[in-house]
């Protein structure tokens, strides 16, 4: 059994909208952290800090709860997205640590129902922190989390 890990952690988000906030749940290790609606003006950063222990595995979720179809409003023939409704990932520190690429490269996206991704249908999204389907885009990592950092930098 892993030693017990005590980490501080430190999520920017913001919300991309026209008409309603992005509402979101923040979550670690199925835990929920906090559950709330972006408070910011669209296109503005807010940070939530947390503190976590765990002695195994850790998972850090953050998920878009209130997209509906009519937060996005396309052209006519539908080329082009006028307005829409985003929850963006913007940073994920830990112990000041700020990630950058390797949480975008290790994030998946998990959406609610199928959607299409680089013309393809799935509901796993690599490589993207700007959640505009309904999902959870998750981080997850092993303990020590700075042996895990080093391996996967």
């Amino acid at each position: 059994m892993a030693d017990l890990e005590k980490l501080h952690l430190k999520l920017g988000l913001s919300g991309t909208y026209w008409d309603k906030r992005p509402s979101f749940r923040i979550s670690f290790n199925d835990q929920v952290l906090k559950e709330d609606k972006i408070s910011k003006n669209s296109g503005e950063v807010e940070y939530h800090e947390f503190d976590v222990q765990y002695d195994s595995d850790a998972k850090i979720s953050i998920c878009l709860l209130n997209k509906e179809d009519s937060d996005t409003i396309q052209n006519d023939d539908k080329t082009a997205i006028l307005k829409d409704m985003l929850l963006n990932i913007v940073s994920v520190e830990i112990e000041d640590i700020q990630l950058g690429m390797v949480a975008f490269q290790n994030g998946v996206y998990a959406t609610e129902t199928t959607v299409t991704w680089e013309n393809v249908p799935t509901n796993i999204v690599h490589n993207c922190m700007n959640l505009g389907w309904n999902g959870t885009w998750t981080l997850s990592w092993t303990n020590p989390f700075y042996i895990w950092l080093l391996e996967t930098m």
